[in-house]
């Protein structure tokens, strides 16, 4: 096998890890760093918050992302040759530097998404109303 077609696999194999932990891998991260914090202080602001519902959609997204993440892992890892892993596990590392930032709560894309993804946690709007009467 030449050298080209070496460094051809590689290069592949690293894009094909880079789009797998950007799609899966990533957003597991992000929700069990991010969105677990982000939880715990929206029950604080708001009492009412469904926290146990939050976080059980947390750990259902980061246990199936995880686990998408692992079962190609290992399927990459086994199929392929040693410089097409290498290349795999290469494009997943650049991945998780790449988005690294966006694993912390205070990010203000992290905030936008969780309020939308977790919109049914928050008590209805009509309590508030009938609490300020």
């Amino acid at each position: 096998m030449d050298v080209f077609s070496i460094a051809l696999r590689f290069l592949f194999a690293a894009a094909v890890g880079f789009l797998i932990m950007s799609v899966f891998g990533i957003q597991a991260l992000v929700a069990l760093c991010s969105s677990i914090s982000l939880a715990r202080r929206r029950k604080q602001q708001v009492p009412d918050f469904d926290l146990s519902l939050a976080l059980r959609r947390i750990v259902r997204h980061t246990v199936i992302g995880f686990l998408c993440v692992a079962v190609i892992s290992v399927l990459v890892i086994r199929l392929t040759a040693s410089a097409a892993t290498f290349g795999y596990l290469f494009g997943m590392i650049l991945a998780f530097l790449k988005s690294l930032n966006r694993m912390t709560p205070n990010n203000r894309r992290n905030q936008r998404r969780f309020e939308k993804m977790f919109a049914d946690c928050y008590p209805d709007a009509d309590d508030f109303e009938d609490a300020d009467l």
